[in-house]
């Protein structure tokens, strides 16, 4: 083979691979952040909007734990939750297993108050930190708990669709037996 046609066939070879490089990452661009179909593209205004929804949503769903109500809690979230109480810990996969997994926990707890400190929306992303407390019936078989956390939301579609707790460096966790009945 001369040297012209190597290096024909190198380029085309070079070309091919770089056109299926580009359509793969272009795939995936558009995939990126959950979009599917036509994207919409937003203006500075609409970003600040949406992101300024996305963190009112958490921090609403935040606020409503001291209802203790499962059923008020869910309309919050997506039918494919993926939800991780802490690092290390399984996922709860779907709204009807955070529903069971949450429900179980809510009926020995007499009050849940949760102090959101501080939060933050990118885009689709809500970050807090929080304070969350756990205050048992007497005699219950769920302890009293304190953690502070740093919470990772995706918003999609105005529903959580997933939810990460993170333990805050450095702080002091709490969980101790229910007061005696």
């Amino acid at each position: 083979m001369s040297d012209q046609v190597f290096a024909e066939v190198l380029n085309r070879r070079d070309l091919l691979l770089s056109a299926g490089l580009l359509g793969v990452l272009g795939i995936s661009q558009a995939n990126a952040g959950g979009h599917s179909g036509n994207r919409v593209l937003l203006s500075p205004e609409q970003q600040k909007e949406l992101e300024r929804s996305n963190e009112e949503l958490v921090n609403n769903f935040m606020r409503d734990y001291a209802t203790r109500d499962v059923e008020i809690l869910s309309q919050y979230l997506a039918d494919d939750i993926i939800y991780q109480v802490a690092e290390g810990q399984p996922e709860v996969v779907g709204l009807e297993a955070y529903r069971k997994r949450t429900a179980k926990n809510m009926s020995g707890l007499e009050k849940v108050d949760w102090q959101v400190l501080r939060s933050f929306a990118v885009g689709q992303l809500v970050i807090n930190e929080r304070i969350d407390e756990f205050y048992p019936f007497p005699g219950s078989r769920v302890p009293r708990m304190r953690f502070h956390v740093a919470g990772y939301f995706l918003v999609k579609d105005n529903k959580i669709q997933i939810w990460r707790d993170f333990g805050y460096p450095g702080a002091k966790q709490l969980i101790q037996p229910a007061p005696k009945a």
